[in-house]
């Protein structure tokens, strides 16, 4: 699924990118290569509006995103609940953030193509916006962590990762908001279904379930989950 999920997004920003250049071409003539090179030079630009739509879409209903940004490589956030009411919709609203933005800039590209009113250069966003919208937009489980239509498609159907997700950001955004650890719902740390331990909400939960364990004074909880937290630095 990787290498299908990379071969399709870089086989179509391909075709985007000789549309581009063919437009750049017409336009500018031997000008259109410093055009060329913004082509390739884009994608970190559109990596930035990818996680700054998910800020945005986020801040809207109140969940933070922090931003972890790559160069050329997988960017991504870390989101940040302020409030636990309606969790799962605002979750799925703030997922949906990045591949809207990519969207737009995809629409935005085709119009300069096509409209010959608009400044050629605009569509230099369009590839890099394309390889971004399908590497995110097919649900996979990658080497830097799930694309937004893996995070989409568990909400919707509420898998079980999703249900780990939700009971631990429903903890944080109650501890943030501040409830003590020891009065959070036992249930929330210990009655859900079973994960993959590299998942990142099954570390977290774990470091949830260790400073449960510590606040309640259960000394071998407390033990339990402090080896289990060394053991699942290998995925950090």
């Amino acid at each position: 699924m990787r290498s299908f999920n990379f071969l399709l997004a870089a086989g179509c920003a391909l075709l985007a990118a000789v549309s581009c250049g063919i437009r750049l071409w017409f336009a500018y003539e031997l000008l259109a290569l410093p055009c060329f090179a913004a082509v390739i030079l884009a994608l970190p630009f559109a990596s930035f509006l990818h996680e700054l739509g998910h800020m945005l879409f986020g801040a809207a209903v109140k969940i933070k995103s922090k931003p972890k940004f790559s160069l050329f490589g997988s960017s991504r956030c870390m989101l940040i609940p302020k409030t636990d009411k309606n969790l799962r919709g605002r979750l799925i609203f703030t997922a949906l953030g990045g591949i809207i933005v990519n969207a737009l800039f995809i629409v935005l590209g085709f119009v300069t193509i096509f409209v010959s009113v608009l400044p050629a250069w605009l569509c230099v966003f369009m590839p890099a916006s394309v390889f971004l919208f399908l590497m995110n937009t097919v649900p996979a489980q990658l080497q830097s962590g799930k694309t937004d239509g893996q995070v989409l498609s568990g909400l919707i159907s509420l898998s079980d990762e999703a249900v780990v997700m939700l009971a631990v950001m429903t903890v944080q955004a109650r501890v943030l908001n501040g409830a003590k650890i020891e009065e959070v719902d036992e249930g929330l740390l210990f009655d859900l279904p079973v994960i993959r331990e590299d998942d990142e909400s099954f570390i977290a939960l774990t470091g949830l379930r260790y400073e449960y364990c510590k606040a309640k004074g259960d000394a071998d909880g407390e033990k339990l989950y402090a080896a289990r937290l060394e053991e699942l630095q290998i995925y950090t």
